[in-house]
């Protein structure tokens, strides 16, 4: 008897598990891209967070599918490859629609060989069906027996607000052109010219936030994206955006890879990392990043090797912040070793994704985040290779999770104004337990609101909700912080309301310091000291022009450089993190008109990597336009300016979170764009005159006054003012 409600017990648990994932699969609501978005806070990032103590953020992959692959080449015109390229939830919102393409590296002259858009349609997105369309005489066997997509573009958007019915569907395909269509399947090329100038990788999409048609484009083939990263030549990431779908801006170079992508290739050779693409998501107050990294590991470094998933996000969709790395992780040559975790890994040895995984953009199913991948068994461009697509899953907000181990964890968040309702909480505590207290404007906790008041919450839950002992709601029309207290706990996200919004922080004191040269005892000194002083070291013989005095204001200017001493340069301590806003300018009279720098954290040895900087400068404009700036390991320059009549100029260069801007006498010069969003971080501290090793010679030989390294990003008119009175403007702005 025992046995048999033992038996019946198991068997009421099962069915009652195959009920329910059938649930999920046939009855849950299915959320396309641009349905996403919504008032979910993540923990992905920094952003939110005002401090955390013994918490560390942990990045999750997502889980491949037991019965992967799912979609395998099985049609005469299919070939050797099948690769996802949207999938969309049916209109009524149940079900899965496939468009892939299909492709033959075989150039023979048999027919039906080519690349053709097919189309697949789901009910579970685990059984997947071909339908015969008729809509495309293939030339294999004359027949419209198949399930090819004529004029398909690649990329396609479910755009029901279209006041035009033929337009319920839009997107982009060939290199590269709009369409339109009614249904998704009858297609109409709406562009004349190609609507956009980039490289054959893509992803084109609609920005929920923004209301704006947005696309990430592999770089190369266009001047904003030139590539050339740590002085190898790379695929990047371009951006740009529009309200028109068949017109683009330019793009701009929005990702690169840094040093520490390259930290497993081989010494004395070329390999290098490449970000081959990169899908984004809108997703509830922020943006996901898909970004495909490949390896290219053969002697060209360029054409062979793995490429995966990893991690990154944004807060606006344009500025990008990567996994934090595991610096532990130094094993040159180690092709498993990774710095920054997968999002979703190649597969091991024999498996149909060893080579190559690619992913469009998850759909989210229920709690659960749904990506169709394309998995293939060779590396890049070692043809012949084969394809398959397969499903991989992430809990709900699933990316990372901030956790407390061993040691109770607390994170601080800042200020939220209009939270309301009951606080929602996606979070693990199996064996533990989080709490939330509510912190005040005046720094106390609320009353009612306290961690002792809390109850805890524990077990698993995607959408738990936080009471307290007398509240179950939020207060309303006060802003409020949440500190969230861990024991043995995991926190993905949470919800204080459909419209809470994060408030920013006071600002803190930013890096600046000015010299000016005037004085008899602090002529050396900093001149502003809000945050500290920043200490000017001389490496060298640089002087005070006391005996010959030629200042471009006041009484003194800097003398860099000696026919005496060939290398000379200025060290102002305290200047190597630089962060997403600053400002570097200075009044130069060259007495050679040479090449120089100006700036330099820069150890001499090509190339320049993604953690030194040089701002340079030549007056001839025979070695540089005539301003350069070297960041992140990428070169910009300005417009083709000549300075060289042996007068004073103001030179400065303005970096706003990726938006470079030179600046020659106060007037701009030029405009060039770099990867924003992670701040710039040195090896070392800033020089003046020359690079901290010898290398090349770029001495700068002259006067320098005025010199000035500020953390914020000034204005046209600030910088205007100060090229032209001088250092006196900027004491007035300060002194008020």
């Amino acid at each position: 008897m025992t046995h048999l409600i033992r038996y019946l017990a198991i068997l009421f648990l099962f069915v009652s598990a195959v009920i329910g994932v059938g649930r999920a699969l046939a009855g849950e609501p299915v959320r396309a891209t641009e349905q996403t978005t919504g008032p979910w806070q993540l923990f992905i990032d920094d952003y939110l967070i005002v401090s955390k103590k013994n918490v560390v953020r942990r990045y999750h992959p997502f889980r491949k599918h037991p019965d992967n692959p799912l979609i395998r080449v099985d049609r005469p015109w299919e070939a050797h490859v099948v690769n996802a390229v949207t999938v969309l939830p049916g209109e009524d919102g149940t079900g899965f629609r496939m468009w892939y393409y299909c492709w033959t590296e075989d150039k023979s002259s048999k027919k039906g060989r080519g690349s053709f858009m097919c189309y697949a349609v789901s009910k579970d997105g685990l059984k997947w069906e071909k339908p015969n369309l008729g809509l495309y005489e293939w030339s294999g066997d004359g027949t419209k027996n198949n399930n090819i997509v004529p004029h398909c573009p690649g990329h396609v958007m479910y755009t029901p607000w279209e006041k035009d019915p033929q337009k319920r569907y839009q997107g982009v395909g060939g290199m590269y052109h709009a369409f339109s269509s009614p249904d998704g399947l009858n297609w109409k090329q709406e562009s004349t010219e190609t609507i956009i100038s980039g490289g054959d990788t893509s992803h084109f999409y609609w920005d929920a936030h923004t209301k704006r048609f947005r696309c990430t484009v592999k770089g190369g083939a266009n001047a904003y994206v030139s590539g050339d990263v740590s002085g190898l030549r790379r695929r990047v990431v371009g951006f740009s955006e529009t309200t028109d779908l068949t017109k683009f801006p330019p793009l701009r170079m929005v990702m690169a890879p840094d040093d520490v992508d390259d930290l497993w290739c081989k010494p004395e050779t070329v390999q290098r990392t490449h970000f081959y693409a990169c899908p984004v998501l809108p997703y509830e107050t922020m943006y996901i990043g898909l970004l495909q990294i490949y390896r290219a590991e053969e002697p060209e470094g360029y054409f062979h090797g793995p490429l995966w998933l990893e991690l990154v996000s944004s807060r606006d969709g344009v500025h990008w912040l990567r996994e934090e790395a595991d610096t532990s992780v130094r094993n040159i040559y180690a092709l498993d070793s990774v710095s920054r975790p997968p999002l979703l890994d190649i597969g091991k040895y024999r498996e149909f994704d060893r080579g190559m995984v690619i992913a469009h953009t998850p759909l989210l199913v229920g709690d659960e985040l749904w990506t169709f991948y394309t998995g293939y068994d060779e590396e890049h461009d070692l043809l012949p290779y084969r394809s398959a697509i397969g499903l991989a899953k992430l809990r709900k907000d699933g990316f990372a999770s901030l956790d407390a181990d061993e040691l109770p964890g607390e994170v601080l968040t800042k200020r939220f104004e209009n939270a309301e309702g009951p606080l929602l909480v996606n979070y693990q505590a199996r064996g533990g337990s989080i709490r939330v207290e509510l912190i005040g404007d005046d720094g106390l906790v609320v009353a009612g609101y306290g961690r002792e008041d809390c109850e805890p919450l524990t077990g698993d839950a995607i959408r738990g909700v936080v009471s307290w002992k007398t509240r179950k709601e939020l207060p309303n029309g006060v802003p409020v912080r949440f500190r969230f207290i861990l024991d043995r706990g995991r926190l993905y996200s949470f919800m204080a309301g459909q419209h809470a919004k994060s408030i920013d922080e006071p600002p803190v004191p930013v890096l600046q310091a000015l010299y000016t040269f005037e004085g008899d005892t602090e002529a050396w000194s900093d001149m502003l000291g809000e945050d500290g002083l920043q200490a000017l070291r001389n490496l060298g013989t640089s002087t005070l022009d006391h005996k010959n005095p030629d200042p471009a204001f006041g009484r003194r200017s800097l003398v860099v450089g000696s026919q005496w001493r060939p290398w000379n340069r200025v060290e102002i301590l305290g200047t190597d993190d630089l962060g997403r806003y600053f400002t570097l300018a200075a009044m130069v009279k060259s007495s050679n008109n040479k090449h120089a720098r100006l700036f330099s954290a820069y150890n001499g040895n090509f190339p320049v990597s993604s953690a030194e900087l040089i701002f340079d400068f030549d007056p001839s404009g025979r070695m540089l336009n005539g301003l350069r700036l070297v960041c992140k390991g990428i070169a910009v320059d300005s417009e083709a300016v000549t300075f060289n009549d042996g007068k004073y100029h103001h030179l400065a260069v303005v970096y706003d979170d990726g938006c470079v801007t030179f600046y020659l006498d106060g007037k701009p010069i030029g405009r060039q764009w770099i990867p924003g969003g992670e701040p710039v971080k040195l090896a070392r501290s800033l020089l003046i005159g020359e690079d901290a090793h010898r290398g090349s010679d770029e001495q700068l030989m002259g006067n320098v006054d005025d010199v000035l390294v500020l953390g914020r990003a000034m204005s046209a008119e600030e910088i205007a003012s100060l090229a032209k009175n001088g250092a006196t403007v900027f004491f007035a702005k300060t002194d008020k």
